[in-house]
């Protein structure tokens, strides 16, 4: 059955508002995810929304560091092998792990080998997503022959570059990437070709994301948690192993239904 990523938002522009927190917020935010049924906190500091605008590291680390030792201080060092860092820096994924975070959930798929080497040092679990270029363009420019064998043969490829780096391949988690640098008709695309990427263990967002909109017109986020829950059922039933998700409480009910009926 599924694992459930609840995500936080440590920005002031991530693209659902409802996601977002502050270092003063984060403990009762994380309480009340992991009250409703997360398995794991995925917490980012910069927004990989379509257009967004880059951060700096140092930035990042700002809006990071306070909140996760928060956590730390509050549930203790144990809580810290719940969390996922959603990050593509070196310099964060090294200083998140060093405190001891368990996973990095990795936006350009290693695209900095350094990130891989980090990873390896602490023997962290590493998630290698599929990104047709960084999130300022990558609505902007793409263009894909094959969609679904192209972003495979990235994520192969890029699972290859981290074996050889030292990551365990037991370490290694898959995202094909919707809504990066992908047309609606890619992500449907890779949607349903979900059996295809199962290599390595899959992890899937789709939650209220802007395909969902432009395909059902739904412009706001808030407007999309009926299409979301409907997507999230269908790929729990295609055997996805982890979902990325906005509404823990709605992917918890799903959980439970589909052990019901086994």
């Amino acid at each position: 059955m599924f694992s459930i990523w609840s995500v936080l938002n440590l920005t002031p522009d991530s693209f659902h508002a409802a996601s977002r927190v502050g270092a003063n917020d984060i403990v009762a935010s994380a309480q009340r995810h992991f009250d409703l049924g997360c398995d794991v906190l995925d917490i980012g500091a910069e927004s990989s929304r379509p257009g967004a605008d880059p951060v700096s590291w140092q930035e990042e680390w700002r809006r990071l560091e306070q909140p996760l030792k928060n956590l730390k201080a509050h549930f203790g060092d144990t809580i810290l092998k719940r969390v996922s860092v959603d990050t593509y820096k070196y310099e964060i994924i090294e200083r998140c792990l060093d405190l001891g975070i368990a996973y990095i959930n990795d936006i350009s798929g290693g695209r900095n080998v350094k990130n891989f080497k980090a990873a390896a040092k602490f023997d962290c679990k590493y998630v290698i997503m599929h990104s047709y270029s960084d999130p300022k363009t990558m609505q902007s420019v793409f263009e894909y022959t094959d969609v679904v064998s192209e972003v495979k043969e990235h994520l192969r490829s890029q699972s290859e570059i981290a074996i050889r780096n030292g990551i365990k391949e037991e370490n290694i988690i898959w995202d094909y990437g919707i809504g990066f640098g992908k047309s609606v008709e890619h992500n449907l695309t890779l949607l349903k070709n979900t059996r295809k990427f199962q290599n390595y263990p899959l992890l899937v967002g789709i939650s209220r994301k802007s395909f969902l909109g432009k395909l059902l017109d739904l412009p706001r986020s808030d407007e999309r948690a009926h299409a979301t829950n409907a997507l999230h059922m269908y790929l729990a039933l295609q055997g996805v192993e982890i979902l990325r998700v906005h509404d823990t409480e709605q992917a918890a009910q799903i959980k439970k239904l589909l052990q019901a009926l086994e």
